[in-house]
């Protein structure tokens, strides 16, 4: 594609010769001729024009370059639609593979392709443009919606619902039994397991992910949200848009989250709490308990952000003066 063509299509603004053909991105220290790459500061864009790269996606303001500019407001995502752009896959072909077990019963959209050695059980529906790989298992009742992508051995317990444009990577488990159970006089009775999942539309979940369903209720995650590799969703989780959850969090029964919440890695959260809106947790944080929208917040027990902070800073202080805080003590006993 010509790099005029290009600028037009993800409105930006060209500098140099529109004429270059671009057939790749890459990143800067990996770029070829014909390759496209971004840069958001001088340090980049001086890199930039030392490598092979035809053209550099960059700032309004960064300054005039030996190299082909696109200015754009916002490099990183302009980087992404031109990925989008220059690596658009062409459309499927109907397919199943002859060794994927199908009920006669499967409701088939157009342009789905059906990998080796998959199980599809009775009664599932499946929309347009949806992938589902080798050794995946679709038990019964299941909704797949349009342009769907399922990883190799992803797993959809019963009554799963999966919505348009929802991405499961290898060995996600949907569906599966909460950990619900109930003690009495020694025996350990186990609660029934009655909701379903239900993922809206855009989501990603990331490998080896599990989503218990709902015991009483649903287990909901929000449109546009993106969960990371090795997460534990918890049965009647309600995960709200646009949620963002880095790996190796579990998140227990009954809790909430509400929209736009920033959650990074190694966070737990207690049964039945809720995080407000809009709020941001740091790595490895512990929650005990219902979080107001807009915080910030770290630590275990998550605490405010500066709070946390300071906190850390007098223990710091305390440990490295503990020797002689210790001596005063003595000489004043």
């Amino acid at each position: 594609m010509k790099i005029g063509d290009l600028a037009v299509l993800i409105k930006g603004i060209l500098e140099g010769d529109d004429g270059i053909d671009v057939t790749s991105l890459s990143g800067i220290s990996t770029a070829r001729v014909g390759d496209l790459t971004f840069a958001v500061d001088e340090n980049k864009l001086s890199q930039a024009e030392k490598s092979q790269s035809s053209c550099v996606l960059t700032t309004p303001s960064m300054r005039i370059s030996s190299k082909p500019l696109i200015r754009v407001n916002n490099p990183k995502l302009a980087f992404l639609i031109s990925y989008r752009i220059l690596y658009s896959e062409e459309p499927n072909t109907s397919f199943i593979h002859p060794s994927a077990a199908v009920a006669s019963s499967v409701k088939f959209g157009n342009n789905v392709y059906i990998g080796a050695q998959v199980s599809i059980e009775r009664h599932v529906t499946i929309g347009d443009n949806v992938i589902i790989e080798g050794g995946c298992v679709i038990k019964e009742n299941c909704f797949i919606g349009a342009s769907c992508h399922l990883y190799p051995r992803v797993v959809l317990y019963q009554n799963s619902i999966l919505k348009d444009n929802v991405i499961l990577h290898a060995g996600v488990v949907v569906g599966c039994d909460g950990f619900g159970y109930v003690k009495d006089q020694g025996v350990i009775y186990k609660f029934p397991q009655l909701g379903k999942v239900i993922i809206e539309e855009n989501v990603e979940i990331g490998a080896n992910t599990s989503i218990d369903r709902g015991s009483l209720d649903d287990t909901v995650i929000g449109a546009n949200s993106k969960i990371d590799n090795l997460c534990h969703i918890a049965h009647n989780v309600k995960i709200g848009r646009n949620v963002i959850m880095a790996a190796q969090c579990g998140i227990a029964g009954g809790t909430v989250i509400g929209d736009d919440v920033t959650m990074s890695g190694q966070i737990a959260v207690i049964d039945n709490v809720t995080i407000g809106r809009n709020t941001t947790i740091g790595g490895q944080s512990g929650i005990i308990g219902n979080i107001d929208e807009g915080a910030v917040l770290w630590g275990s027990p998550a605490k405010p952000l500066a709070q946390a902070k300071k906190q850390m800073a007098v223990l710091s202080w305390l440990t490295k003066n503990f020797s002689s805080l210790t001596k005063m003590v003595r000489e004043k006993a």
